[in-house]
């Protein structure tokens, strides 16, 4: 193989083994899950986690990959503890497939730190929601739907995926930034809201992330 060859594969192989890899040591108060699931006869994805930090990026192939980081902010704590033991993702196939982090009450992560970093064919449609936290989204198909409570969506997207795009915070504000035009707010809704309706993309696909309380920005390039 060439050198280009080997530097594509070393990439490739790279980005594998940073979702895929494992802390060879952990803490009392400290949990790790990973995950992989070939979803490749599935058109659309559903990724739902209760809080935290929810990273999702667009990746080659057809498998969904999944690492997990939750940590006690106390370590004695005996519910925490509890938390991270009984944590796990819930899985269902079909034409979506469903990823749900469980246990799935929000009200249980009080004392828990949770990082979920999420790699997603970049060919099917996406659907993320997050209870309260930051969820980012980049690279992965336009076609998409985002949702969160309480917080940050951030997501960043190639314009000629995109036809349209809708951003919405019943309290708070949305952000629009296109290689063509500086960043703009969105228009006031009852004083408090804020929304963007955007149709000048190149694609066909039409992009949605709603906020009840925060901010949603939308990255066109």
């Amino acid at each position: 193989m060439n050198t280009t060859g080997n530097h594509i594969l070393g990439k490739g192989l790279g980005m594998l083994a940073i979702l895929l890899s494992l802390p060879a040591l952990a803490t009392e108060g400290e949990r790790h899950i990973s995950l992989q699931q070939d979803v490749a006869a599935a058109e659309r994805v559903r990724i739902e986690v209760p809080a935290g930090q929810l990273e999702i990026v667009g990746i080659s192939g057809t498998d969904v990959i999944a690492e997990v980081t939750a940590v006690c902010h106390e370590q004695d704590d005996r519910a925490c503890l509890k938390l991270l033991a009984d944590l796990a993702w819930q899985k269902k196939t079909g034409s979506t497939a469903e990823f749900m982090l469980m246990p799935a009450s929000i009200t249980e992560f009080n004392q828990v730190m949770l990082k979920v970093k999420i790699g997603v064919p970049r060919d099917k449609v996406l659907a993320a929601h997050l209870s309260a936290g930051e969820l980012s989204i980049s690279d992965t198909s336009g076609c998409l739907n985002a949702d969160l409570n309480a917080g940050q969506i951030n997501i960043t997207l190639a314009e000629d995926q995109l036809a349209s795009a809708q951003l919405s915070a019943t309290v708070g504000d949305v952000k629009l930034a296109t290689p063509k035009n500086k960043p703009v707010s969105g228009h006031r809704s009852l004083l408090v809201g804020a929304q963007i309706d955007w149709n000048k993309g190149t694609g066909s696909c039409h992009a949605k992330a709603s906020v009840l309380a925060g901010e949603a920005k939308l990255t066109v390039n």
